[in-house]
Protein backbone atom coordinates (compact mmCIF):
# COMPACT_ATOMS: atom_id res chain seq x y z
CA UNK A 1 0.00 0.00 0.00
CA UNK A 2 2.66 2.32 0.59
CA UNK A 3 4.45 1.97 -2.60
CA UNK A 4 0.46 2.47 -4.32
CA UNK A 5 0.40 5.80 -2.24
CA UNK A 6 3.89 6.84 -3.29
CA UNK A 7 2.85 6.55 -6.78
CA UNK A 8 -0.18 8.22 -6.07
CA UNK A 9 0.55 10.99 -3.82
CA UNK A 10 -2.38 13.09 -4.13
CA UNK A 11 -4.68 9.75 -2.78
CA UNK A 12 -2.32 10.16 0.29
CA UNK A 13 -3.27 14.26 0.48
CA UNK A 14 -7.18 13.58 -0.01
CA UNK A 15 -7.27 10.66 2.82
CA UNK A 16 -5.29 13.74 5.12
CA UNK A 17 -7.97 15.71 4.25
CA UNK A 18 -10.39 13.50 5.13
CA UNK A 19 -8.68 12.68 8.72
CA UNK A 20 -8.43 16.69 9.51
CA UNK A 21 -12.39 17.05 8.25
CA UNK A 22 -13.40 13.77 10.63
CA UNK A 23 -11.05 15.18 13.34
CA UNK A 24 -13.70 18.62 13.08
CA UNK A 25 -16.65 16.39 13.09
CA UNK A 26 -15.88 14.63 16.23
CA UNK A 27 -14.81 17.76 17.90
CA UNK A 28 -18.12 19.17 17.29
CA UNK A 29 -19.74 16.41 18.05
CA UNK A 30 -17.85 16.28 21.62
CA UNK A 31 -18.99 19.70 22.08
CA UNK A 32 -22.31 19.37 21.44
CA UNK A 33 -22.84 16.10 23.69
CA UNK A 34 -21.08 18.17 26.59
CA UNK A 35 -23.37 21.12 26.35
CA UNK A 36 -26.73 18.99 25.87
CA UNK A 37 -25.57 16.63 28.91
CA UNK A 38 -21.88 17.00 30.63
CA UNK A 39 -21.80 20.61 31.07
CA UNK A 40 -23.23 20.45 34.35
CA UNK A 41 -20.14 18.22 35.24
CA UNK A 42 -17.24 19.55 33.71
CA UNK A 43 -15.78 23.46 33.20
CA UNK A 44 -12.58 24.18 32.06
CA UNK A 45 -10.76 27.47 33.09
CA UNK A 46 -9.95 30.20 32.83
CA UNK A 47 -11.75 29.62 29.13
CA UNK A 48 -14.59 26.83 29.33
CA UNK A 49 -13.35 24.80 25.99
CA UNK A 50 -12.73 21.24 25.27
CA UNK A 51 -10.52 22.48 22.12
CA UNK A 52 -6.73 22.40 22.63
CA UNK A 53 -6.12 24.89 19.79
CA UNK A 54 -6.07 28.21 20.67
CA UNK A 55 -7.02 29.31 16.80
CA UNK A 56 -10.05 27.38 16.95
CA UNK A 57 -11.56 27.57 20.29
CA UNK A 58 -14.52 30.37 19.47
CA UNK A 59 -15.44 28.12 16.07
CA UNK A 60 -16.13 25.12 18.28
CA UNK A 61 -17.45 26.71 21.28
CA UNK A 62 -20.11 27.81 17.92
CA UNK A 63 -20.29 24.13 17.30
CA UNK A 64 -19.78 25.01 13.23
CA UNK A 65 -19.91 21.69 11.98
CA UNK A 66 -18.44 23.46 8.44
CA UNK A 67 -15.42 26.30 9.29
CA UNK A 68 -14.07 27.95 6.90
CA UNK A 69 -10.89 28.40 8.73
CA UNK A 70 -10.13 25.17 9.60
CA UNK A 71 -11.75 23.61 5.46
CA UNK A 72 -9.10 26.02 4.05
CA UNK A 73 -6.68 24.50 6.81
CA UNK A 74 -7.30 20.91 5.66
CA UNK A 75 -7.26 22.00 1.75
CA UNK A 76 -3.38 23.53 1.89
CA UNK A 77 -2.09 20.40 4.40
CA UNK A 78 -3.85 17.91 2.30
CA UNK A 79 -2.39 19.46 -1.04
CA UNK A 80 1.37 20.65 1.01
CA UNK A 81 1.50 16.59 2.19
CA UNK A 82 1.09 15.41 -1.30
CA UNK A 83 3.47 17.40 -2.74
CA UNK A 84 6.16 16.31 -0.12
CA UNK A 85 5.36 13.40 -0.68
CA UNK A 86 6.34 13.35 -4.62
CA UNK A 87 9.35 15.29 -3.20
CA UNK A 88 10.64 13.12 -0.40
CA UNK A 89 13.05 10.08 -1.21
CA UNK A 90 11.19 7.16 -1.15
CA UNK A 91 12.91 5.29 1.61
CA UNK A 92 11.47 7.89 4.03
CA UNK A 93 7.79 7.69 2.85
CA UNK A 94 6.30 5.17 4.72
CA UNK A 95 7.58 7.26 7.55
CA UNK A 96 5.89 10.09 6.58
CA UNK A 97 3.15 8.52 6.09
CA UNK A 98 2.63 7.36 9.11
CA UNK A 99 3.98 10.37 11.09
CA UNK A 100 1.15 12.54 8.66
CA UNK A 101 -1.74 10.27 9.72
CA UNK A 102 -0.66 9.16 12.88
CA UNK A 103 -0.95 13.27 14.14
CA UNK A 104 -4.97 12.54 13.70
CA UNK A 105 -5.68 8.85 13.82
CA UNK A 106 -4.18 9.55 17.61
CA UNK A 107 -6.01 12.84 17.97
CA UNK A 108 -9.50 11.21 16.75
CA UNK A 109 -9.42 8.36 18.86
CA UNK A 110 -8.67 10.86 21.76
CA UNK A 111 -12.22 12.65 20.73
CA UNK A 112 -13.83 9.01 20.11
CA UNK A 113 -12.60 8.35 23.73
CA UNK A 114 -13.82 11.63 25.45
CA UNK A 115 -17.12 11.49 23.89
CA UNK A 116 -18.19 7.77 24.50
CA UNK A 117 -17.63 9.49 28.27
CA UNK A 118 -19.58 11.68 27.85
CA UNK A 119 -22.12 9.82 26.31
CA UNK A 120 -21.28 6.68 29.13
CA UNK A 121 -22.20 9.85 31.80
CA UNK A 122 -25.54 11.27 30.55
CA UNK A 123 -26.40 8.38 33.91
CA UNK A 124 -24.76 7.73 37.37
CA UNK A 125 -22.33 10.65 37.66
CA UNK A 126 -22.86 13.28 40.16
CA UNK A 127 -20.53 15.92 40.97
CA UNK A 128 -18.68 18.27 38.93
CA UNK A 129 -15.11 18.48 37.81
CA UNK A 130 -13.46 22.06 37.48
CA UNK A 131 -10.04 21.54 35.60
CA UNK A 132 -7.79 24.47 34.65
CA UNK A 133 -6.01 24.48 31.22
CA UNK A 134 -2.76 23.79 32.12
CA UNK A 135 -3.66 21.31 34.21
CA UNK A 136 -6.19 19.93 31.01
CA UNK A 137 -2.46 20.14 28.43
CA UNK A 138 -0.71 18.09 31.11
CA UNK A 139 -3.06 15.57 31.33
CA UNK A 140 -3.82 15.38 27.87
CA UNK A 141 0.22 15.51 27.39
CA UNK A 142 0.14 12.51 29.54
CA UNK A 143 -2.32 10.42 27.55
CA UNK A 144 -0.14 11.03 24.30
CA UNK A 145 3.06 10.16 25.73
CA UNK A 146 1.57 6.81 26.58
CA UNK A 147 -0.02 6.12 23.79
CA UNK A 148 3.95 6.77 22.02
CA UNK A 149 5.69 4.46 24.68
CA UNK A 150 2.90 2.01 23.05
CA UNK A 151 3.49 2.35 19.69
CA UNK A 152 7.68 2.93 20.06
CA UNK A 153 7.46 -0.53 21.54
CA UNK A 154 5.15 -2.09 18.80
CA UNK A 155 7.81 -0.46 16.46
CA UNK A 156 10.78 -2.00 17.87
CA UNK A 157 8.71 -5.00 17.83
CA UNK A 158 7.81 -4.99 14.18
CA UNK A 159 10.46 -2.64 12.44
CA UNK A 160 7.28 -0.93 10.71
CA UNK A 161 9.10 2.04 9.36
CA UNK A 162 5.13 2.89 9.27
CA UNK A 163 4.46 2.77 13.15
CA UNK A 164 8.01 4.70 13.71
CA UNK A 165 6.24 7.31 11.94
CA UNK A 166 2.90 7.13 13.85
CA UNK A 167 5.55 6.74 17.19
CA UNK A 168 6.92 10.56 16.26
CA UNK A 169 3.65 11.54 15.71
CA UNK A 170 2.68 10.56 19.43
CA UNK A 171 5.70 12.41 20.72
CA UNK A 172 4.75 15.52 18.56
CA UNK A 173 1.51 15.77 19.94
CA UNK A 174 2.41 15.03 23.85
CA UNK A 175 4.78 18.22 23.00
CA UNK A 176 2.14 19.94 21.11
CA UNK A 177 0.20 20.08 24.34
CA UNK A 178 3.03 21.46 26.37
CA UNK A 179 3.24 24.50 23.53
CA UNK A 180 0.22 25.09 24.30
CA UNK A 181 0.42 25.21 27.96
CA UNK A 182 2.89 28.05 27.25
CA UNK A 183 0.15 30.56 26.44
CA UNK A 184 -2.16 29.68 29.27
CA UNK A 185 -1.70 31.41 32.87
CA UNK A 186 -0.02 30.10 35.74
CA UNK A 187 -2.38 28.94 38.24
CA UNK A 188 -3.05 31.41 40.72
CA UNK A 189 -1.13 30.33 44.52
CA UNK A 190 -4.90 30.38 45.59
CA UNK A 191 -6.37 28.54 42.93
CA UNK A 192 -9.79 27.85 43.36
CA UNK A 193 -12.65 26.66 41.28
CA UNK A 194 -14.71 29.46 39.13
CA UNK A 195 -17.50 29.29 41.59
CA UNK A 196 -15.98 29.74 44.36
CA UNK A 197 -13.76 32.55 43.21
CA UNK A 198 -16.77 34.63 42.27
CA UNK A 199 -18.05 34.25 45.94
CA UNK A 200 -14.88 35.14 46.80
CA UNK A 201 -14.93 38.17 45.45
CA UNK A 202 -18.30 39.40 46.38
CA UNK A 203 -17.45 38.60 50.55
Amino acid sequence: MIEWLFNNPFIFGLITFVLMCIDWGLTILQESERKEHYFSHYQSYPINTIEGSPAFQSAVAKRRLINPKHFIASVIIGTTVSFALLLIPRGFSALFIGYIWGLFIIVCTQHLNNLFGYIASRKGLHGKLYLHQRTAYLIQSGRYFSIAILLLILSILSGSELIYGVTIAGFTSAFRQIVWLRKVPLIDKNDLPPDLEISKNEN
